[in-house]
């Protein structure tokens, strides 16, 4: 069409008489009526086929001519005026930008085809059409958004021009949505959340691509849901607190590593929960994730909710103790239960019968306490069925015999003293006239020259000279009654004596592991403690005092008290503490006094190891000498006229010990055995009970010799071999990665394409696109709208177009 017979056109227009014009247009709308704005959200249109239909207008296929390469806005409305019976208001200014486009199209088209060519030059410039009524006003695209545009649901249509269109996803969340399509937005686009749906402000175009991404990602599975996982053995709070730790979740934070499918199917790690809650009350897991992440987790709860064989769920236990005591016990076990925080109030969930924890070694859940019976030496425990069997297994680690161990003593005090007396004894009588006797001498000690009779009880070197008596001395009665007095006398007297005392105490007794053991043996003595005023005697003129004596008792006692502990390689470590207290010498104005001697320690020995304790030596001399004054300080001479005693003594104390390890009963038989023939022996030789001699039994088949070493290495090995077999045969949970399988409906199908939309697929050579597109849409709307029948048939003819209108649309 050529440019003159637009310019005829608009001459001939605006040639018309005012007058007419209004007219006309008063009839119209008077036959039409004012056009009703709607809220309804509609369809795309069909094709108007009034706004080609004027009589005027060409009608058939066409050649697009435009003047000059660069067309200015002005000349594309005047050429688009040709086959359009629309409308166009646009603003000088737009006009005044010298905004220009060059098309190329040497093919025919029909008019709507045009339409959409212009269309697209339109939105090349940054403009588009936007209907008023039945007048097409022509703006900025990025001022389109703010006016009142053409609102769609379902299908976008295929134009460039600006619509708003509602999508409202099925899976997926809105923002998440949001951020996938902003990326496909047009610089004059909007995507705005309005709820859970969206609102785009696009061309149509944009539009109808951004559906199409749509229909490809919100899938069932692709965005979160609600999950229950029912618990039945574990505890809820307990496995989720394992759960958001095995999967690295974070309160508050989005779970990392998510494909921007949604899916997880083709990454396992990006299936993980967004939240995983534990509900107390139904013991049940709440997770808001999508399906894969849901069986993912479900598939590690089955692997962690496993049970235990229990047999009683009941709140009250009894356990019957075999070798610990039940007070003890008990004492011991509440004392560690006060320092545990239990994690489930009373209010919380009580397990159900035959269920317990999936690990023994977990820590107390509920409140439990233990009461011991000592009529039957069991204990009472007060707890949930899976506390219970946490506590049986401490109670069994606890409840085992206890090591025994036979101890051997010898307490040995040896004591030396030695005595050495020397003194003399004399005396000189003259009988006078008148029958009076001048006597004199030096009489010191037991030995007196002038009682020859005590010659009789002197003991040690004796020697002397004895005069004859004198005469009339019986009568004096000096050495007793018929004895007379010698006239002189010279009396010397040697003696030294020496003691030794050998105490012997060989107690022997079994001591319990960790346990005191107590022996004690001796005397209890009075003593006078004091002499007290008495009370008056009635009749006496005011009574007279009767003294009252105070006695008292003391406690003279050998003690020896051990507290042995033995090791896993028999070693003993004995806690020793000995007391020995005896009396000492009595002083004459203070009373009788004690001296005692204690000794503490700790030794570490082998099995039938002796060792020696103590080696507590003290050592006195005391030296007395009695004399006459200057006569008994003469060198030599003075030896004459004094006594000297000179008594030294020494003592000595040992402890010997000798622990035997009791590991069985014939242990403890083979000791009575032994000690019946140490008593028959020590009944044999009491006459030479001087010459016994402490001997301690060592059993050499129990001594650590290189045999010995071998035979315990290969105990050690057996036992920790046993220990293993043990481990191994206890349930746990089965090794591997933890599967599960995804659904077919997660996998990633393309959607069928809309009809005026290109299919989803991968790009392809440039040939081949172009044909598809073209054969889709000609076929499609031809079953569906009858308007769209005859341009449907011509489908042939309309392929080569189409290929014009791609060139003109790719050169925006």
């Amino acid at each position: 069409m050529s440019n003159s017979i637009a310019s005829k056109s608009r001459v001939a227009r605006s040639g018309q008489s005012p007058l007419l014009v209004g007219v006309g247009l008063a009839l119209l709308l008077s036959t039409v009526g004012w056009p009703a704005p709607t809220a309804r959200a509609q369809p795309a249109p069909a094709v108007d086929d009034q706004m080609y239909s004027c009589n005027n207008r060409a009608k058939g296929p066409m050649t697009v001519t435009l003047k000059g390469p660069e067309t200015e806005l002005k000349d594309l409305i005047s050429w688009m005026m040709t086959f359009n019976c629309k409308n166009f208001v646009f603003e000088p200014r737009i006009v005044a930008s010298g905004k220009k486009i060059t098309i190329m199209a040497p093919v025919k088209m029909t008019p709507q085809q045009a339409y959409d060519v212009f269309l697209v030059a339109l939105s090349t410039m940054g403009l588009t059409v936007v209907p008023k009524g039945n007048v097409m006003r022509i703006i900025e695209s990025a001022t389109a958004r703010t006016e009142t545009l053409p609102l769609r649901r379902g299908s976008p249509g295929n134009r460039d021009e600006m619509i708003r269109f509602i999508l409202r996803p099925s899976y997926l969340k809105v923002d998440d949505l949001r951020t996938a399509l902003s990326g496909m937005q047009s610089p004059a686009g909007q995507v705005n959340t309005v709820g859970s749906v969206l609102v785009i402000t696009d061309y149509a175009s944009q539009v109808r691509d951004m559906v199409a991404l749509t229909r490809a990602i919100d899938l069932p599975g692709s965005s979160d849901g609600v999950y229950t996982i029912a618990v039945q053995y574990a505890d809820a709070k307990e496995l989720q607190g394992k759960l958001t730790e095995i999967l690295g979740l974070t309160p508050g934070a989005p779970p990392a590593g998510r494909g921007p499918d949604g899916t997880g199917a083709k990454d396992i790690a990006a299936a993980v929960p967004s939240k995983i809650l534990a509900d107390d009350r139904s013991n049940s897991l709440i997770l808001v994730a999508s399906e894969a992440a849901y069986l993912r987790v479900r598939a590690l709860v089955e692997r962690l909710d496993v049970a235990l064989d229990t047999t009683s769920g009941s709140s009250i236990h009894v356990y019957a103790l075999e070798n610990a005591i039940a007070e003890e016990l008990a004492n011991t076990i509440n004392g560690a239960l006060q320092g545990q925080q239990p994690r489930q109030g009373a209010g919380g969930r009580v397990p159900a019968p035959g269920q317990v924890p999936g690990n023994l070694g977990a820590t107390i859940e509920g409140q439990a306490r233990v009461f011991g019976d000592k009529p039957t030496n069991s204990l009472l425990i007060l707890s949930s069925g899976r506390d219970f069997i946490v506590l049986k297994d401490v109670i069994k680690k606890l409840d085992v015999p206890r090591r025994q161990v036979f101890i051997e003593a010898l307490i040995l005090e040896l004591q030396l003293s030695g005595d050495m007396t020397l003194g003399s004894s004399s005396h000189g009588g003259v009988p006078v006239l008148d029958g009076s006797l001048v006597l004199g001498g030096v009489q010191l000690g037991d030995l007196s020259s002038l009682n020859p009779a005590s010659l009789a009880a002197a003991k040690g070197l004796i020697g002397g000279l004895i005069g004859t008596p004198l005469e009339n001395t019986d009568n004096l009665g000096l050495g007793g009654v018929g004895t007379t007095i010698p006239s002189f006398g010279l009396l010397v007297q040697a003696l030294a004596k020496n003691a030794n005392t050998n105490l012997l105490s060989a107690p022997h007794f079994i001591a319990i592991d960790n346990e005191k053991t107590e022996f004690s043996v001796g005397r209890n003595i009075p003593y006078i403690a004091g002499i007290t005023g008495g009370i008056g005697i009635p009749g006496t003129g005011g009574g007279l005092p009767i003294p009252q004596t105070n006695v008292a008792r003391e406690k003279l006692n050998l003690a020896l008290n051990v507290t042995p502990h033995i090791s896993s390689n028999d070693m003993v470590r004995l806690e020793l503490e000995a007391e020995i207290k005896e009396q000492g010498e009595r002083d004459q104005q203070l009373g009788p006094t004690w001296t005692e001697r204690k000794l503490k320690t700790q030794v570490v020995v082998r099995d039938q190891q002796s060792v020696v304790l103590g080696g507590l030596i003290q050592e006195s001399t005391v030296y007395s000498e009695s004399k006459v004054p200057l006569l008994g300080d003469i060198p030599v001479l003075g030896y004459l006229f004094k006594v000297t005693n000179k008594t030294k003594r020494k003592g000595n104390l040992l402890i010997l010990l000798t622990p035997y390890v009791v590991k069985d009963q014939l242990e403890l038989q083979e000791i009575r055995e032994r000690k019946e023939r140490e008593r028959t022996e020590y009944l044999r030789s009491f006459a030479n009970l001087s010459e016994a001699r402490f001997a301690p039994k060592v059993d050499y088949r129990r001594k650590r010799g290189l045999l010995e070493e071998i035979n315990r290495t290969v105990i050690g090995i057996e036992a920790d071999s046993a220990e293993l077999r043990s481990l191994g045969g206890q349930r746990r949970v089965p090794d591997g990665a933890v599967n599960y399988t995804v659904p077919s409906d997660l996998t990633d199908e393309p959607s069928e394409p809309e009809p005026s939309a290109e299919p989803v697929e991968e790009p392809k050579p440039a040939a081949k696109p172009a044909a598809k597109p073209a054969a889709k849409p000609a076929a499609k709307p031809a079953a569906g709208a009858a308007p769209a029948a005859k341009p449907a048939a011509g489908a042939a003819p309309a392929a080569k177009p189409a290929a014009g209108g791609a060139a003109a649309g790719g050169s925006r």
